[in-house]
């Protein structure tokens, strides 16, 4: 018993701070650049990436000023724009292979592309972030972090686990992956998630999630789970 709530204690020390995405409910702002769901923007000129013959949509635009927790992967972009196809994802596809992510260092020369240029069922809204510092790890994922052993062997403890921590699986920048079906992994560089939301019509399969990974070297590389 002291055994586990040590561990528990422990995991408490161990959650991280993330930005959620607060997906429509209140009016576009006048300014156009910023967040969105279903919404991006290109520099000036530069036509949509294509893949398999059609042009990617911009399924998630990230204005990075706007995030009131910002991970370190994103410290020198100014706006992010996660770029997907409208018919099909093949799970840890490479970058490039129906999905593509442009960081752009400056909004300057940046405008925003016209929904009639790419097909989409998304409907657009723009994003507020709102911050939360209590974001926990899944049971496999937890594992990477701390011994759940005695957890494991605590049914109080266990219920604990799963009662006592939060965890949130809608999209958001930061945190820790929002585990499915088994552990994502990789946590050291996970950036943002993009969840199944209702508003604007995406789905990830049935109820999934997209996770976002960045290297030290600047490599990105994805994944996702569903039901």
């Amino acid at each position: 018993m002291a055994d586990s709530k040590k561990v528990l204690n422990e995991l408490r020390t161990k959650l991280r701070c993330a930005s959620i995405a607060q997906i429509g409910g209140f009016l576009p702002p006048a300014n156009p650049m910023t967040s969105w769901f279903g919404k991006g923007c290109l520099p000036v000129g530069e036509l949509l990436p294509v893949w398999n013959g059609k042009p990617l949509f911009p399924l998630l635009q990230i204005r990075i000023s706007e995030l009131p927790f910002c991970p370190p992967a994103l410290d020198d972009v100014e706006m992010l724009v996660l770029f997907h196809n409208d018919s099909y994802y093949r799970n840890n596809g490479q970058h490039g292979d129906g999905w593509m992510i442009k960081e752009f260092q400056s909004l300057k020369g940046l405008q925003f592309i016209p929904t009639s240029s790419y097909s989409s069922s998304i409907k657009p809204f723009p994003i507020h972030w709102l911050e939360v510092d209590d974001d926990a790890p899944g049971w496999e994922d937890a594992w990477e972090i701390v011994d759940l052993d005695p957890v494991n062997k605590d049914e109080n403890a266990s219920d604990a686990f799963f009662d006592e921590f939060n965890r949130y699986s809608m999209t958001k920048v930061g945190g820790y992956p929002t585990e499915i079906q088994h552990g994502v992994g990789n946590l050291d560089e996970f950036v943002f998630q993009v969840g199944s939301e209702e508003k604007p019509n995406w789905m990830w399969g049935d109820n999934g999630i997209g996770y976002f990974f960045k290297s030290p070297t600047g490599e990105w590389r994805w994944s996702y789970q569903c039901y």
